[in-house]
């Protein structure tokens, strides 16, 4: 469809809710493979320019936002990436520090159109904020609604295969899942830095006030997010995959070792209410018991989403179809959150938790790549 069939030059998208998570301070986690449609569609068939509009925080600087927009991935296919910044028109780059007004001042809408030279009445903003997509209106753009979470404007529709490689299956549930396994990274690092705090603690009155929350923290996220959303959604896929004609061998050992971590849970959720009640005689054995059961716990978890990623979820996507792909995204999205965006926060606060750590005098105890305090087995 031409542009001019929608009376459009340029679309503008908010970034935070619409695009991604902003995960942390500076850093874009693109919705995938959502956004990648969507920005292809705009720009591809609908033969728009593409712009972004975005609020950033007084502690994050315009140069990060920038630096955030030029290293967001849009997608990875048989070893190319594209990057947000390469989708982006550069004059159409708006950060609200810059133009030294804030969405929803109407003013901003009428600058980013000034900044493409296009009249505003010729743009198009697409947000998840109502607020903002109405002053978008007030200041002549169009304007509309896009759902958060993501996702809702493409499913049940089929997702074609894409970029298929011997380690990408190029379905479009692969992309979402390992996401989530860039989640479970910022998870595992954070379970490796608590299991170092505690190496040389045996009081529960010396656990630094930060290393305390990050625990409190840790032990939800397992619980909340990685138990009841990721690795049920894992095991949901398989049968579907099983019924296509695959082995159920070949996935048993992601049933052993999804186990396994649930058993590592269940321990580190008592180690911590041990500690919590902080009985003189045993709570130097329920630190012990956490930090024991935590780095066993990443240390496994670690190559758990390494051989899923290369082995498991490639072997899933070559025996379902295009329209199976679509049915398994959307058991994606309802066997765990609509959104992971909550979770990212928390995991967030746990690492800023951890940071504080130096500012309170204390050392961590180095921890191995695998996830166990140095010198410890």
């Amino acid at each position: 469809m031409p542009a001019t069939a929608v009376d459009c030059d340029v679309v503008f998208f908010d970034l935070r809710d619409t695009l991604g998570d902003v995960d942390r301070p500076g850093h874009l986690a693109l919705y995938r493979p959502s956004t990648e449609k969507l920005l292809d569609a705009m720009r591809d068939l609908v033969g728009l320019r593409i712009g972004v509009i975005t609020n950033l925080p007084a502690e994050v600087s315009a140069e990060q936002g920038h630096r955030m927009i030029a290293e967001a991935v849009v997608s990875e296919h048989d070893g190319e990436v594209v990057r947000l910044a390469d989708v982006i028109d550069p004059r159409g780059i708006v950060i609200n520090h810059e133009a030294r007004l804030d969405k929803p001042d109407p003013a901003i809408y009428r600058f980013a159109a000034d900044q493409m030279r296009v009249p505003v009445e010729r743009c198009l903003f697409v947000g998840e904020n109502l607020i903002e997509v109405l002053a978008a209106q007030a200041a002549g753009m169009r304007g509309t609604l896009k759902p958060s979470p993501p996702g809702k404007e493409f499913l049940p529709a089929v997702i074609s295969r894409q970029g298929e490689s011997v380690q990408d299956s190029g379905r479009a549930f692969e992309e979402a899942l390992e996401q989530e396994h860039l989640l479970g990274e910022r998870i595992f690092g954070c379970g490796g830095r608590i299991a170092g705090a505690l190496a040389s603690v045996e009081r529960a009155e010396d656990i630094p006030p930060g290393v305390r929350t990050a625990m409190g923290m840790f032990v939800y996220v397992l619980t909340e997010f990685a138990d009841q959303a990721h690795l049920k959604a894992e095991e949901a896929i398989v049968p579907l995959a099983v019924a296509r004609g695959m082995p159920p061998e070949r996935a048993r050992w992601m049933f052993d070792q999804h186990d396994q971590a649930r058993a590592y849970w269940a321990a580190i959720a008592v180690a911590w209410r041990r500690i919590q009640h902080g009985d003189p005689r045993d709570v130097a054995y329920a630190i012990s018991d956490f930090r024991g059961c935590t780095e066993s716990f990443v240390r496994l978890f670690r190559a758990h989403a390494i051989r899923e990623n290369d082995e498991l979820y490639p072997e899933l996507g070559r025996r379902l179809t295009d329209a199976d792909d679509a049915a398994v995204l959307s058991i994606v999205h309802h066997t765990g959150p609509p959104d992971i965006g909550p979770y990212a926060a928390i995991v967030g606060a746990m690492e800023e938790a951890l940071d504080g750590i130096a500012a309170e005098g204390i050392t961590e105890q180095p921890v191995a790549a695998d996830g166990s305090a140095a010198g410890k087995v």
